[in-house]
């Protein structure tokens, strides 16, 4: 089979550079391509936009082409929200949502938004925020200059997820699995409405980055899945093209 466009949102305060040791662990099935939101790396200077939605849209037409192939999504953490507002993109304008969406570490989107944006606005409680929800070792938080690059960043990314909301809980017609931290915050509830397949959800040792201990089992479960759904989606292809009153022409 030809390989599959995976494309990863990251999370909070990352770009493609956190995800660039994924490559190497896929075996070929997943061609991985990373979003990169502004405010860092090569976009440093191009100014956050207003909204998750917006932020959707310009990823949306970054990638339409890839968009109109066979292509799955993965979002870690405020990725999933990204990722999930994109593939509903693809799904409502090209007819093509992914073959599958892969969730890791991050409630149902109508659960997602962050709700500590008034801890922001202090030093105090914008270092609560990152001691509380990890991802920074606590060595870097006394760096001075890794800190002037990187908490307009995070901040930048809290304060869009804290203005997100997601009502219409609008499924996506394509599988959801989900990965999750046991030791996490983060659970499996309400994802159930945004699939019209069942839902799978794998659990992993560790919290919310537990991505960073589990990268081979999670690629080679991404990769399972990708095969699977490959093959089903060409399954229902010839099914419905031998069906009667199928165009035979």
């Amino acid at each position: 089979m030809d390989s599959i466009a995976l494309v990863c949102f990251p999370h909070a305060g990352a770009g493609r550079l956190y995800y660039s040791p994924w490559r190497n662990a896929f075996s070929g099935i997943a061609d991985l391509h990373v979003a990169q939101y502004p405010l860092r790396e090569h976009r440093m200077h191009v100014p956050m936009p207003a909204s998750v939605g917006e932020l959707a849209e310009e990823i949306f037409a970054e990638f339409e082409e890839v968009f109109r192939g066979q292509f799955a999504v993965w979002g870690h953490s405020m990725g999933s929200v990204i990722g999930y507002e994109v593939a509903k993109l693809c799904q409502e304008r090209l007819g093509n949502p992914p073959l599958t969406f892969f969730s890791s570490g991050s409630a149902a989107p109508c659960r997602a938004r962050f709700t500590r944006v008034g801890d922001l606005d202090t030093p105090e409680g914008f270092r609560d925020v990152l001691l509380t929800y990890g991802g920074v070792a606590q060595q870097y938080l006394q760096d001075a200059d890794y800190m002037n690059y990187f908490a307009p960043v995070i901040e930048a990314d809290l304060r869009l997820l804290g203005s997100y909301r997601d009502d219409a809980r609008l499924p996506l017609r394509c599988p959801v699995v989900l990965m999750l931290g046991r030791g996490d915050t983060v659970t499996a509830d309400q994802w159930d409405s945004y699939t019209e397949h069942a839902l799978d959800v794998h659990e992993y040792e560790g919290g919310h980055f537990f991505l960073d201990r589990h990268r081979a089992s999670m690629a080679s479960l991404m990769e399972a899945k990708l095969q699977l759904a490959w093959q089903l989606r060409g399954e229902n292809g010839r099914s419905r093209a031998g069906s009667p009153g199928a165009d035979s022409r």
